[in-house]
């Protein structure tokens, strides 16, 4: 079986089966490919019994029903299940709108043989209402060791997890998600750079990463959010001496976007001891704000250097506007 699709499933009865329904429906041979949903504990009392009807409705959909354990448990569950050469992740809010993706995506595998394929995807705010986010200033292809720093100074190898092709190879030295984050695809994808040796990338229009949909724990930055990212930092670069300095030096930068992605939204945590500490401890990444492509993480790193930890995350929140500007 050439693909496994994982898509963590939690009291998202309203949006999972245009989700499952956009999954099951590609044209690609039934025999080589699965979608497994990990219903993690849902409490609404509906979306676990979509979920068996969705299986019962498709061939190649079946369900796992776990007690509630966060997305990461979820999806690790999801990997230890599936059966796929290569995985894939789906949110269950989320959905494909291109039925010849995997298709698509079995080309590029062909063409490659990639650790890793990303792939182009839309912020959707609805009908007629998206934002599409293209790679398409990026090779197809190139030498991983030449190129890393440079992938992820473009946030092309960085976060999120579900835009991403990975060989089961990767998870079989080690990878899968954090468990007890909140913001567990910072460290996913960081292991992710220490595995890869091959990428491609592919431009076509199909994941819709749907937005502002009320309860999504990506539209609330909480303490915990906070905390998890910076631990996120430390315990990445735990073995940073012992990696190639290619590597190295894509994961120093990699973490920098990462402490500076929360800089703007600390201020009002910035008591808590375990967050001080991090702050302190990691704002030798600043340093890197240089190497980063996107302006607004580079000025807001930069302008952190310039005036201090303390007194930058007082003043960003009343800048955020402003970014969208740049």
């Amino acid at each position: 079986m050439k693909f496994s699709i994982v898509v963590a499933a939690y009291n998202v009865a309203e949006y999972l089966e245009e989700c499952v329904d956009s999954l099951a429906n590609q044209n690609f041979p039934n025999s080589e490919y699965e979608v497994v949903i990990v219903d993690d504990g849902s409490t609404d009392g509906q979306t676990g019994n979509l979920c068996d009807q969705l299986t019962s409705k498709y061939e190649v959909v079946r369900t796992i029903h776990q007690e509630n354990g966060g997305l990461s448990s979820a999806r690790n569950t999801g990997i230890k299940e599936s059966k796929g050469d290569y995985l894939l992740f789906v949110d269950g809010d989320d959905f494909w709108s291109n039925p010849e993706f995997l298709h698509t995506l079995s080309e590029n595998i062909e063409n490659y043989r990639s650790d890793v394929i990303v792939f182009s995807y839309n912020k959707y705010h609805g009908l007629d209402d998206s934002v599409k986010v293209s790679f398409d200033f990026i090779p197809n292809q190139g030498d991983i060791n030449d190129e890393l720093a440079e992938l992820v100074k473009n946030e092309v190898l960085t976060a999120p997890a579900w835009n991403k092709c990975v060989r089961r190879n990767l998870f079989k030295q080690g990878l899968d998600f954090p468990i007890g984050f909140l913001s567990e695809d910072c460290l996913y994808c960081a292991d992710l750079l220490k595995l890869i040796s091959s990428y491609s990338i592919l431009n076509v229009d199909c994941y819709q990463y749907r937005q502002n949909r009320l309860g999504s724990i990506t539209n609330i930055i909480k303490e915990q959010n906070v905390i998890d990212i910076l631990k996120s930092i430390e315990i990445g670069l735990t073995d940073i001496d012992k990696l190639s300095s290619n590597v190295k030096d894509a994961l120093n930068i990699y973490f920098a976007i990462s402490y500076i992605s929360i800089l703007p939204f600390v201020n009002q945590y910035s008591s808590h001891p375990e967050i001080q500490r991090l702050l302190r401890d990691y704002k030798f990444l600043l340093k890197f704000s240089n190497e980063i492509k996107n302006k607004s993480f580079k000025y807001t790193g930069l302008l952190t250097r310039l005036f201090g930890v303390n007194l930058s995350i007082k003043i960003f929140p009343h800048l955020m506007k402003l970014y969208k500007k740049f």
